[in-house]
């Protein structure tokens, strides 16, 4: 119970209890007694890179503008609907709509030489 006490609940649709300290990063030591500055800091995602890290690995404020960039790029590209998911999404709607296409045109030429097969001749016989 006293654990309870100590730890408030931080949002509704949060898993985790927030600590009575804060948060601490044990790359740089720095403590964030925010929820929304610890996400900052840490990313939404669990598998996400602490800031501090993005900084010391691309060479600080240059690094943190260079994975700025690289993000705009990589929302640009969702955006435009040109990512590989896309590209790949594209290319089997045009896959399926060749082979739709080729079953339909199979199907109309099948009915031409039955229609061709069934027509009397002349003298009132099938060919």
């Amino acid at each position: 119970m006293e654990s309870e006490k100590t730890q408030t609940r931080v949002e509704a649709n949060d898993t985790y209890l927030a600590p009575a300290h804060g948060w601490t990063c044990f790359h740089c030591g720095e403590t964030f007694t925010t929820v929304g500055s610890a996400r900052t800091h840490f990313g939404a995602m669990p598998t996400a890179e602490p800031g501090c890290m993005v900084r010391v690995s691309l060479g600080a404020e240059r690094g943190l503008l260079m994975a700025l960039r690289e993000a705009e790029s990589l929302l640009a590209r969702y955006m435009n609907e040109d990512t590989d998911l896309h590209r790949s999404m594209y290319q089997m709607q045009a896959r399926h709509a060749d082979q739709l296409r080729v079953a339909e045109e199979a199907g109309y030429e099948r009915g031409l030489r039955d229609a061709l097969l069934e027509r009397p001749t002349r003298e009132g016989a099938h060919l």
